[in-house]
């Protein structure tokens, strides 16, 4: 049998996604499952690794259980996760304590404290200025606050090394991950014995760096009995999601600028060559030779994820009976607010802030709420918001590469067709959604380049990338958000200070 199929698992902070593909890049079968982050402190992120796995088994046994898919078809797979998340293991590899998130702000004193004291050089070494939500300043939360684990750390891995390592074997990472530690000298590719000194960790802890398409071993038996999977199937090294999302939805080429709406949201510019910003990540791309920088906020799509759970409990219990989506229903109603929503705004820092503010302290907000409101306007101003945040992100990439030649709307949430048009009318330009454009579907792809079934990352791209769906902006709602913009930024420049002196008075 000719082996044609691909898989790409994508462990995302809010669930893991796996996807089996063809080498024409339609998806044979797919599967989700949801996962949980432990919030019991506000500002804190916490998830089990153990839960990756089992989100991992679950996933791929589900899309073995596919009609017509044959595991003994697949002839590679490929892994991606978010990255910044550092799995502490100790002398046995067990797992020391729950992994701290990327969107985790503990570490906001720490980070704080490191850039006061060695921001410059670390910019120069690692690209990167530190804040909360990168594995150095964690593991400084880490060594002060849990001095005994961090005593017993013999290895660090990311989340995807951690999934990957356990379907095959082997203890390394890749290149992009290695850049999300803030451990790592971008231009020399090692790891920095100086970034490493500056929160006393011992380098040697630190696990090999390889390239993302390179194979990093083989599915273990133990992993084959568990999920279906044929013993010896090729397993590539992988990348972070932006990097694995950025390239299946066909980032490929300087200048494409990509909108990410998730749990998190993204703007991400593709380059030829590293040109770091203060305020931006700058990362290798899965494309070799390839670059990008991405500025982000905290909580996009997880917005609308908190005002379902919120305001919308009744509705998804009762969609969840039907069968139906709560999002759909949520959608049609924030379509009968109109634009603006009223003169209500809403600023998504639910988990402090990014982009463009690195505030650890930034707190959500509902502003301009009257009499005329209702919950309609709500689901609105939660999506206008997150599109202003993004709008907010946006300004890293222009001034690094003025503008964009292409726009692409990827993530969850571009799937919502009003969140779609209210960027566009936000960002006044053209977007183009792919019809694939997640990260199990990028590592789908990734898997197929690297066990040769293509030629190159761009000839697999031109196989298997299409557009499904264009939006036009509406200029008119245009200049009404931008006009909007300007109040939610003056409101974000005026509530610096007294969201420091909120989290002071309630002792946060």
């Amino acid at each position: 049998m000719t082996k044609s199929l691909t898989l790409g698992v994508d462990i995302g902070t809010g669930g893991c996604k796996a996807t089996v593909i063809d080498m024409e890049g339609h998806v044979v079968a797919t599967a989700y499952e949801e996962m949980k982050s432990d919030h019991s402190h506000r500002g804190w992120s916490e998830q089990d690794p153990s839960d990756w796995i089992s989100a991992f088994t679950n996933t791929v046994k589900e899309c073995l259980r596919s009609p017509g898919l044959d595991a003994k078809n697949i002839a590679g797979i490929g892994f991606s996760a978010s990255t910044h998340n550092a799995v502490l293991l100790g002398e046995k590899g067990e797992v020391l304590r729950p992994c701290i998130m990327w969107n985790d702000q503990r570490a906001a004193p720490q980070a704080s404290r490191l850039a006061e004291r060695y921001g410059k050089r670390i910019f120069e070494i690692a690209m990167q200025m530190p804040s909360a939500g990168w594995a150095m300043p964690q593991l400084l939360w880490v060594k002060e606050n849990d001095p005994d684990n961090f005593g017993k750390i013999r290895r660090l891995l990311s989340t995807k090394d951690y999934v990957r390592g356990h379907v095959t074997g082997d203890y390394v990472t890749d290149l992009v991950d290695a850049q999300g530690t803030l451990l790592f000298d971008a231009r020399k590719r090692e790891w920095s014995a100086e970034l490493c000194g500056m929160i006393g960790l011992n380098p040697a802890f630190l696990p090999p760096v390889l390239p993302t398409l390179d194979i990093a071993g083989k599915v273990r038996k133990e992993v084959a009995e568990e999920t279906g999977l044929i013993a010896g199937t090729p397993v590539i090294y992988g990348c972070s999601d932006t990097a694995s999302e950025d390239y299946g939805a066909g980032g490929v080429e300087a200048g494409q600028l990509l909108i990410k709406v998730a749990t998190a949201g993204n703007v991400t510019l593709i380059l030829n060559e590293p040109q770091p910003h203060p305020k931006g990540f700058t990362y290798p791309h899965a494309v070799r030779g390839m670059w990008y920088l991405t500025s982000g906020t905290n909580a996009c799509a997880l917005s609308l994820r908190w005002l379902r759970d919120t305001m919308y409990a009744l509705e998804k219990a009762q969609c969840e009976k039907d069968g139906t989506e709560v999002y759909e229903y949520m959608e049609a109603e924030a379509a009968q607010a109109p634009v603006g929503a009223r003169g209500m705004i809403y600023h998504p820092y639910l988990l402090g802030e990014r982009c463009p503010y690195y505030n650890a302290e930034a707190r959500g907000d509902f502003f301009g709420i009257g009499m005329v409101h209702d919950r309609r306007h709500f689901a609105r101003a939660v999506m206008e918001g997150v599109a202003f945040s993004l709008r907010d992100c946006f300004q890293v990439a222009q001034e690094v590469g003025g503008n964009a030649n292409s726009i692409r709307l990827i993530g969850g949430g571009g799937k919502n067709k009003l969140w779609s048009q209210i960027i566009c009318d936000v960002f006044g330009l053209a977007i183009a959604r792919p019809e694939k454009d997640d990260s199990s579907f990028g590592n789908a792809m990734l898997a197929a380049v690297g066990v040769g079934l293509f030629e190159n990352e761009v000839t697999a791209i031109n196989q298997c990338n299409r557009v499904k769906m264009t939006f036009q902006p509406n200029m008119e709602n245009h200049e009404k958000y931008c006009r909007l913009f300007e109040i939610y930024r003056e409101i974000t420049k005026v509530s610096i200070p007294i969201w420091s002196k909120l989290n002071k008075a309630v002792g946060e």
